[in-house]
């Protein structure tokens, strides 16, 4: 049997209220899709309000937010999909970036800026604990449908618990590009704690024309939507799509960046052209 060098890495065990989960967390085979949106700089403020974050990538009075949606088929847990939804950011404590949509085409581990996972919805009830003990991720259960198929996708979010529909993004778009893989920075607030971990990604991404995309919400008041709606996303098309149907990467642990209890926060730093010019 061949063996793939990039899975062949350390792993160490965390223990979780339900049972042990083996980090990093390794992602050999599945679908991987994302959508970004813009919606008004002031609502998504408002979001981040009380964490230490502020949006990274604007466009004038306008911000860009994600909607983050994968189907695991094969990885060292048990397969499992997640719809996430997520919002890129730079800290307001430490380096500022001085082009985050530079930074996207740098390694993950040389960006400030990330993704704050604002929740993430997982139809798998162990690794929903895990993500919430392990990074801070606010997860909840749902049901989730993932079909990626060439220029197609279609993702549907029930809640698993009521059988309600929260959600689906869907739609084709011809597809024009392809970019290199793409790393990740997540951000995440365990408690009071800001955890920074590092999406290692090794396959490469299309990119689809948007126009044939749409995201509908459900009509009932469930927090995993609310704050979609009022950013105003339901019923919009979406600004950028990509995908890959060969998703493959490393999950890592994460680390205590910033303690949001204490009183001894610096202020910002400055910024240094010799340091951070991009």
């Amino acid at each position: 049997m061949q063996i793939d060098p990039f899975f062949q890495v350390p792993q160490h065990p965390i223990q979780t209220s339900m049972g042990t989960v083996n980090l990093p967390v390794l992602f050999k085979e599945g679908d991987y899709c994302i959508a970004l949106f813009t919606a008004p700089r002031k609502r998504v403020e408002a979001l981040l309000e009380g964490t230490s974050f502020a949006p990274a990538m604007t466009l004038g009075p306008f911000a860009t937010v994600g909607l983050v949606m994968a189907k695991h088929s094969i990885c060292s847990e048990k397969p499992y999909s997640v719809a996430s939804f997520a919002i890129p950011v730079s800290r307001l404590q430490g380096f500022q970036p001085v082009s985050p949509w530079r930074e996207l085409f740098f390694r993950p581990d040389q960006r400030h800026m990330g993704f704050y996972m604002l929740n993430s919805q997982v139809n798998n009830l162990r690794m929903s604990v895990a993500g919430a003990e392990v990074w801070g991720h606010p997860k909840c259960t749902s049901n989730i449908e993932l079909n990626l198929d060439k220029s197609r996708m279609d993702c549907r979010v029930d809640c698993m618990t009521k059988g309600t529909h929260l959600m689906r993004f869907s739609g084709k778009g011809f597809r024009f590009w392809s970019i290199p893989a793409m790393g990740f920075n997540l951000f995440s607030i365990r408690g009071n704690q800001v955890i920074r971990a590092i999406l290692e990604v090794r396959s490469s991404f299309t990119v689809h024309l948007p126009i044939g995309f749409k995201l509908t919400l459900g009509d009932q008041d469930h927090p995993v939507i609310n704050p979609l709606r009022e950013l105003g996303l339901n019923g919009r098309r979406p600004l950028v799509v990509l995908s890959s149907n060969r998703f493959q990467g490393r999950l890592h642990e994460g680390v205590v960046i910033e303690d949001l209890s204490s009183d001894n926060t610096l202020p910002p730093a400055q910024i240094m052209s010799s340091t951070l010019r991009v």
